[in-house]
């Protein structure tokens, strides 16, 4: 040690050293009792002009502190760059899994976006066959009812409902409009028949709602059929009618 450290004490009672001057001071220290009752004396003032000029910190500053705190980001401690890193879980890539959630967010709503786009076009081209099927009852309609020889006859459903039956022989077309009917129950559709003194023929099953054509069915008024009557049968239809009519009309002459 040089005879500087002498001039050092100071430094050293009030902790201003750096650590190799500190620990060079300390050798010299324990070798000059001169520097060691200085350095203690130096300590002893510095508590009584520390306590002397003590005051009470503001209220405030206790708050103060911890917001900053709150707001002040920390600094991660320093690391040697030779040091390897301690054993334990792997850091976190939290970019890396952002990225990953965010391609993952991204397919799921091109995914529901695709499903979105596929059911709104099958819901158009479900509307727009509805559409031209109703379009197509629409004109079937116009011109039977159009036809010069076009008569018509209605009357109630039994159990509700109306219905009429329109018929144009020089068209050799006839036409069953049928509204109000109660609803079939699940697997079970309207069937109407052509009824003569043979028996009863299947003119076809009566169009639902879904169909475009709801309760109009168009049928050819040929042979021995006197009347057409509605009966309540199984969705795919019957061979013979299985149950009593709900509607029985007189075709016209």
């Amino acid at each position: 040690m040089t005879p500087d450290a002498h001039t050092l004490t100071g430094a050293y009672a009030l902790d201003a050293l750096d650590e190799p001057e500190r620990r060079l001071f300390e050798q010299h220290l324990a070798a000059c009792p001169a520097c060691a009752q200085e350095v203690d004396e130096l300590r002893a003032t510095a508590a009584r002009l520390g306590a002397a000029v003590a005051t009470r910190p503001p209220e405030a500053l206790r708050d103060r502190v911890l917001a900053t705190v709150t707001r002040t980001r920390q600094d991660p401690p320093l690391r040697p760059a030779h040091q390897p890193h301690p054993a334990g879980p792997a850091p976190r890539r939290w970019p890396l899994r952002l990225a990953v959630a965010g391609a993952a967010l991204l397919l799921g709503l091109s995914g529901a976006l695709g499903a979105l786009a596929w059911r709104t076009q099958r819901q158009l081209d479900t509307a727009q066959q509805q559409l031209s099927r109703a379009l197509g009852c629409t004109e079937r309609i116009a011109a039977v009812l159009g036809a010069p020889d076009a008569r018509a006859v209605s009357g109630a459903g039994a159990a509700g409902g109306t219905a009429t039956v329109v018929v144009s022989r020089s068209r050799g077309e006839a036409l069953l409009l049928a509204s109000g009917l109660p609803p079939t129950p699940n697997g079970r559709a309207y069937q109407a028949w052509l009824i003569g003194p043979s028996g009863p023929r299947s003119a076809g099953l009566v169009p639902g709602p879904a169909t475009g054509c709801d309760g109009e069915l168009g049928f050819t008024p040929a042979g021995d059929a006197q009347r057409i009557g509605v009966t309540v049968e199984p969705a795919g239809g019957s061979t013979r009618p299985t149950t009593t009519p709900v509607v029985l009309l007189s075709l016209p002459a």
